[in-house]
């Protein structure tokens, strides 16, 4: 090269060398650039299979899919139980069967007990001080702790009997007032539930046409509504914080006039709380932080501030609400719709309870067939399909698969409800499933998960199950329900989302038995 330059004339040599030192430069760039996409491929995290999705929309059109429960149990025909989709720019692996829903939430236990820190989750959890959307912390801990001993020392006594004696009282006359017309349950279904919470968490039983207690009705109905099937912002982040939709003003508007409710009542506890008569959950709360205060534990303190009471509240009360009464409404509808099955759970009812009384919380153990048909309705139902979303805390495994820190992973409710490899004939309204060939109840199905596993285990389980049976009695030992003259039972949903999964505005006729 260097003879070269020396026969060149000058300015010749001279963009020799500038065309040597650009094409030198490049190649470097160029060099580097693809390692660094070679780098990047490399060592990208991998994901269990799943369909092709768009860059930053995801797959937009399963989001929006009212029966996305559905949908996301048919991709497992193609791409196994464990599988991945795109909601927006981020990864979300799904689980189909009861098999990845157990190793995940059982074997791996803490590995999956994380919540995916979405806006509206910490904005409607005040940061996230709640039990439902905190994070798996000690202070996590600390709440389901002192919530579960309030839970079952409420349902120790006769508080639970005495409300729901109060809230069906009122249920069953407006239910008899319909004088035996067709009539929509769920106005009546919301004012019970809503007051058997009321019950349970400030022992306040509300008349049902208090005008407060049904706008708070109204403010949860519309909650639930706008919800719907969940919000831009959490799937795009920084549009919460630079262009936040009205929809999701809305959602929070809402949920914080449902909170101040839920205050209101915890601040008038704690003016009149009395250490000696522990009268509800509210109190129970209170206790804890009293006690906390005796200690004189800055740290424990820290962990039980006014916010974090009032969102603990607001999760044992708003869920409550929600998932009981979405569950009785569609048990309506399937009892009006098999009259067999009304039949079966009226004669265990008259054998039992008698026609002398209401059925109440101590005959459940003599009910094995009233509670196997609630058991099918949260089945065949499945009014929370898609559960609550879960994190990966630390890089794990499912079904083979690596799971990323950080996914977010779902559990398909829909999916486990329906697998006909653990369900004969799924789609048929079976109560038998639950029972024994003698008739008493049987063992739970595994694949049975309405209430989810693990460390996340819903913590109301207990009190729903057997608050849910007692209702659905009262309900049949009062009335056989069926379908108006010539109207063919419609199964279609109202509301599919995150909110729940609710059933339509279907009518009844509801007949007084004597």
């Amino acid at each position: 090269m260097d003879s070269l330059r020396q026969i060149l004339p000058t300015g010749l040599s001279s963009m020799m060398d500038n065309i040597m030192t650009n094409v030198t430069l490049t190649s470097v760039i160029l060099f580097f650039l693809v390692a660094l996409v070679i780098h990047r491929f490399l060592t990208r995290p991998k994901y269990p299979p799943g369909p092709a999705a768009l860059p930053i929309i995801g797959h937009y059109k399963l989001l929006v899919d009212p029966k996305i429960h559905e949908a996301c149990a048919k991709l497992s025909d193609k791409y196994g139980p464990v599988v991945t989709v795109q909601f927006g720019p981020s990864k979300v692996v799904i689980l189909n069967t009861i098999e990845t829903v157990l190793e995940a939430l059982v074997k791996r236990r803490a590995d999956f007990a994380g919540r995916p820190p979405v806006p509206s989750g910490m904005a409607l959890s005040e940061g996230g001080k709640d039990i439902l959307m905190a994070q798996y912390t000690p202070t996590w801990k600390l709440h389901r702790k002192i919530a579960g001993s309030a839970i079952q020392n409420y349902l120790k006594g006769p508080r639970l009997q005495t409300v729901l004696e109060k809230a069906m009282g009122q249920f069953l006359k407006l239910v008899e007032g319909t004088n035996g017309k067709p009539f929509t349950p769920h106005e009546f279904i919301g004012l019970s539930i809503y007051n058997i919470m009321c019950g349970f968490c400030f022992q306040k039983v509300y008349q049902f046409d208090d005008p407060t207690f049904k706008y708070y009705l109204g403010v949860d109905d519309q909650f639930v509504a706008e919800l719907g099937m969940g919000l831009i912002e959490d799937l795009y982040p920084i549009l919460e914080k630079v262009w936040p939709s009205q929809r999701y003003k809305n959602v929070a508007k809402l949920f914080g006039e449902l909170v101040e409710f839920l205050n209101e009542q915890l601040e008038a506890h704690k003016r009149d709380f009395d250490e000696g008569n522990i009268r509800d959950f509210a109190d129970c709360l209170i206790l804890a932080r009293r006690e906390a205060e005796k200690e004189d534990d800055p740290k424990l303190l820290n962990q039980l501030t006014d916010v974090h009471l009032r969102q603990t509240l607001s999760d044992i009360f708003i869920a409550g609400v929600q998932t009981s009464r979405f569950t009785i409404q569609w048990a309506l509808l399937y009892i009006a719709d098999n009259q067999d099955v009304q039949r079966k759970v009226q004669e265990e009812l008259d054998r039992v309870v008698g026609r002398n009384r209401l059925p109440e919380v101590d005959d459940r153990p003599s009910l094995p067939y009233t509670e196997a048909t609630l058991y099918e309705v949260m089945r065949i139902a499945s009014v929370a399909p898609l559960g609550m979303p879960h994190i990966a805390v630390v890089d794990s495994s499912v079904g083979g698969y690596i799971i990323p820190k950080d996914t977010t992973v779902i559990l398909n409710h829909w999916a486990l409800h329906n697998d006909p490899r653990h369900w004969k004939e799924p789609s048929k309204f079976d109560p038998k499933r639950f029972l024994n060939p003698d008739g008493t109840f049987a063992r739970k199905p595994e694949s049975w998960l309405p209430f989810s596993a693990g460390r996340r285990v819903c913590l109301g389980e207990s009190t729903a199950k057997l608050e849910l049976i007692i209702i659905l009695a009262i309900i049949l030992h009062q009335f056989s329900i069926k379908l108006p003259p010539g109207v063919v039972a419609d199964f279609s949903a109202e509301h599919s989302g995150i909110a729940g999964y609710t059933a339509n505005r279907y009518k009844i006729v509801a007949e007084k038995r004597f």
